[in-house]
């Protein structure tokens, strides 16, 4: 069986969970430069590298002896062992499941050779575990693959010193190996991979390997392994061996991929009669490090289980998340489309899709899944495509020929259409929807056509109009009232409009107006159990939205501060509120309620404030300084013209493409979020409202490191950069609050504005690029401030910026949602091009000053 091939096999496999073993004609490790290495192995990223090999020798010779020493005194050995084994199938089907194990491994000499004997227990019974049903990828002999740095094994490979690491305080040398093909069993194919040794002890701390070709009987094209070895001290024995800590393997078969991650801890010497006295003596003990963070097979488990439980805002960060780990899984980038269009993003699921039919054009559910969204947009050409390549790769699939059945009726290829529906219908006869709709359309294609009678034709009349909320105010800042619709002119794209309805909104904070149908509550979440005081109908909803991504933690503090003044004084009556932090996850803070006094203990409770401890704008602030003391160490090499200049240079443009990908995530993650939370909010009634508290964010991801790397190395060619372009995803997100009336209002919660080169975390650098550095600088936080005020100025909104009196801003965002005007027209340009149509809106008081949306897009719907 191939499992038994999985398990022989192991004895000289390994590299990167995720990262495709190379085949027998791809270039060596040993043979890459270090562009070539840094793509093929990432985990090489901040790698000194050097092509001297003049110390290899003595490194291997040392690291052996330390080995040979380790190997001969270790003893029987076990340890509790973890087991997260996934299956991600071409046709996206997920199976998941974790096992326990007590991993035992014996050494056993032998007069030809050394070797391991391996076992794994029952932890419940102590009896030796059988094979789990099913084809999951679990492994073992994870001892071997060191054998091949023993001195008497050296022969066996070719070895190349590629240069030092640090991390955690501790550096590493490492090293390229590539078995020698004569050296490999006669089952087992020849394998590469890379070392990191640490420098002070000579131990190996981690191995990559990956085979250079297939298994013999095995459907496994390749197979790949991660370990990481930790020291283990036996007070017991007076002994430290290596162990494994963690262990990733992966492997790609024909029909999809399989990862195991295996996790070990609670070392023991292995004893058959060990009871508990002996188990405390015979315990090991290792370094107190934290367990290993899940890779991105794991958060692509992850993400699918939190889209199944409805939790899709958190599913789509663990999947952005999984994708910058590792961009290539099909499986992630179709799991995110769906979660994405479970939250209506529609574009940003068609996105995702089509990177999974790139990567995996033979992906049925892919094509299929694609094919409906382009479908639903109106694009039934490229939809019919998409649909007949599902077809061809899910000829079986009665859901997938119904499908395409629907796009072919949809042109009038009613023929067509009938023979597919007909094959649905076929596949599945106990389908009562296909068989209904096969049925109906059988029956109509061979009716005979009834002549239409003079007159009778049909005329389609669609009137699209646009409605407009105006807040006018006078130039102390209070709202105009009293005003008619003959006091307004309203123009699209420069042309004068006809106002065709007009109303006016003018409610009391203390007193609710009379009541009214009852509007219905945008689903953000289950209803509050506190029962508001008063049961008025809902005529307007404030949602507070605080970005946790883009936030300081101490900002926050002024934030809570204001909104609590605020509902200190708010009244009871006819509004709803929601408060939602968006992060990493979603949060809603405070469900819909029309209760004020609800929402203050909300905000004023220690929950609250706990919420915000995840903000990741330190982490990125972090990042940005690590980022420019390396440019300044850089600067000071290439100045003092010391040989470690052109490496360090090299270095720059990856860490900055590192920033900029970061950065990308967490402003795709808010925008996503925010934009689920429109969509929400859109499918209520009455007046709807957004505050948005954000310290801002850059629409470039990563343009203040690239900024940087161009002030201190103007020579690096920009070409050799990571092109950087403003994010498109902000567009959505301001057509569809503006085309629903939605008006945002962005309050910049960094309070009254000070350049942030002179914040007490800013250590300075290099004296001459200190002028650079802070132009840079206070540019990205003006930038910042910049997509608030776009944001508000796109929806109607308006945006509060550079003051420590943000309460100001909560109370004019609250009260335009109880003063504006209401105007509509139907426009004298029909074309619904989906492009931008600029509105204006005038009054005859010209020094009024005049709150509206700036335009909508021109798409199929009613109103906007």
């Amino acid at each position: 069986m191939w499992r038994d091939a999985l398990a022989l096999g192991f004895l000289v496999c390994g590299v990167a969970a995720g990262q495709a073993a190379k085949p027998a004609e791809s270039k060596l490790f040993i043979d890459c430069d270090s562009a070539e290495l840094l793509a093929a192995v990432p985990e090489l990223a901040g790698t000194k590298f050097d092509s001297n090999q003049d110390g290899l020798d003595a490194l291997l010779k040392t690291t052996g002896e330390n080995l040979r020493a380790m190997l001969t005194r270790l003893e029987d050995v076990s340890a509790a062992e973890q087991i997260h084994e996934m299956r991600f199938e071409t046709n996206m089907a997920r199976i998941s499941r974790r096992e326990d194990f007590r991993y035992v491994v014996k050494w056993v000499p032998n007069a030809a050779q050394e070797q391991f004997t391996e076992l794994r227990l029952d932890p419940a019974t102590g009896d030796l575990a059988h094979p789990p049903d099913g084809d999951f990828l679990v492994t073992g002999h994870f001892f071997n693959p060191i054998r091949y740095l023993l001195p008497e094994n050296r022969e066996r490979s070719r070895f190349r010193y590629l240069g030092r690491s640090t991390a955690a305080g501790a550096d590493f040398f490492i090293v390229a190996f590539a078995q020698r093909p004569e050296s490999a069993d006669s089952r087992d194919a020849p394998l590469q991979g890379v070392v990191w040794v640490d420098a002070a002890t000579y131990r190996i701390v981690r191995l990559q390997t990956a085979l250079l070709g297939r298994l013999a009987d095995s459907p496994l094209e390749t197979l790949t392994t991660d370990i990481s070895l930790v020291p283990v001290t036996f007070p017991y024995l007076g002994r430290t061996f290596w162990l494994p800590a963690t262990v990733a393997v992966h492997a790609r078969y024909a029909g999809g991929e399989l990862d195991s991650v295996h996790r070990y801890s609670d070392y023991l010497l292995y004893d058959d009669e060990a009871n508990a006295a002996q188990k405390e003596k015979h315990a090991g003990v290792s370094p107190g490090t934290a367990p290993a963070a899940e890779n991105a097979w794991e958060m692509l488990d992850r993400g699918i289980s939190l889209a199944e439980d409805n939790k899709h805002g958190e599913a789509i960060s663990t999947l952005h998340e999984a994708l910058r780990f590792n961009p290539k899984i099909p499986a992630a980038h179709f799991h995110l489309a769906a979660a994405m269009r479970a939250t209506n993003d529609f574009a940003g699921a068609e996105a995702e899709l089509r990177e999974a039919v790139t990567l995996a054009p033979d992906s049925g559910p892919a094509h299929n899944f694609l094919g409906i969204l382009l479908f639903k947009r109106g694009a039934v050409a490229d939809a019919i495509a998409e649909l007949r390549l599902g077809v061809q790769l899910q000829p079986k699939d009665a859901t997938v020929h119904y499908n395409l059945a629907q796009a072919l009726e949809k042109t009038g290829d009613r023929k067509a259409a009938l023979d597919e529906y007909q094959t649905a219908a076929t596949l599945a006869p106990d389908n009562a929807r296909i068989k209904a709709r096969f049925e109906q359309l059988e029956r109509t294609a061979n009716a005979a056509p009834a002549a239409a009678a003079p007159g009778d034709a049909t005329i389609k009349v669609e009137v699209r109009q646009v409605l407009v909320p105006v807040v006018v105010r006078d130039k102390e800042g209070h709202h105009v009232t009293g005003l008619t619709q003959a006091d307004f002119r309203v123009f699209e794209d420069g042309v004068e409009q006809k106002i065709s309805g007009f109303s006016v909104e003018n409610a009391g904070v203390s007193s609710p107006p009379a009541p009214a149908a009852a509007a219905s509550q945008p689903p953000m979440a289950a209803t509050s159990a506190t029962a508001p005081p008063k049961q008025v109908p809902v005529r307007r909803t404030y949602l507070v939205c605080i970005d946790a991504l883009h936030t300081e933690f101490a900002n926050l503090v002024y934030v809570r501060e204001a909104l609590s003044k605020l509902f200190r004084s708010e009244q009871a009556g006819d509004a709803q509120y929601v408060i939602v932090s968006v992060g990493m996850p979603t949060q809603v803070l405070e469900n819909p309620t029309s209760d004020p006094e609800s929402v203050l203990n909300a905000v004023e409770s220690k929950d609250f404030q706990k919420l915000f401890l995840g903000s990741r704008k330190s982490s990125v602030e972090a990042d940005l300084r690590e980022f420019r003391r390396l440019l300044d160490e850089a600067r000071a090499a290439c100045d003092a013209h010391d040989p470690e200049c052109p490496a360090l240079k090299r270095r720059l443009p990856s860490e900055a493409s590192q920033i900029a990908e970061q950065d990308h995530l967490y402003t795709v993650t808010f925008l996503t979020q925010f934009r689920s939370l429109i969509e929400q909010l859109r499918r209520g009634t009455g007046r709807r409202t957004i505050i948005l508290f954000s310290d801002g964010f850059q629409l470039v991801p990563g343009q203040l490191a690239f900024e940087l790397l161009a002030a201190y190395f103007p020579e690096i060619p920009g070409t050799s950069l990571r092109r950087v372009d403003r994010m498109p995803d902000m567009e959505p997100v301001l057509q569809l609050a503006a085309n629903s009336n939605i008006p945002i209002y962005t309050i910049d919660s960094r309070g009254l504005y000070t350049s942030p080169y002179f914040d007490a975390s800013n250590s300075g650098g290099v004296a001459r690029m200190q002028p650079a550095v802070m132009s840079a600088m206070n540019s990205n936080a003006t930038e910042a401030g910049q997509t608030l005020s776009e944001i508000a100025a796109a929806t109607g909104g308006t945006a509060f910026q550079n003051s420590n009196n943000i309460l100001t801003g909560l109370q004019r965002a609250f009260a335009d949602g109880r003063e504006y005007y209401m105007l509509a027209y139907v426009p004298s340009n029909s074309n619904l091009d989906g492009k931008f149509r600029a509105i204006s809106v005038r009054v005859r008081d010209s020094k009024s000053a005049i709150g509206a949306k700036r335009g909508y897009w021109a798409t199929a719907t009613s109103n906007y």
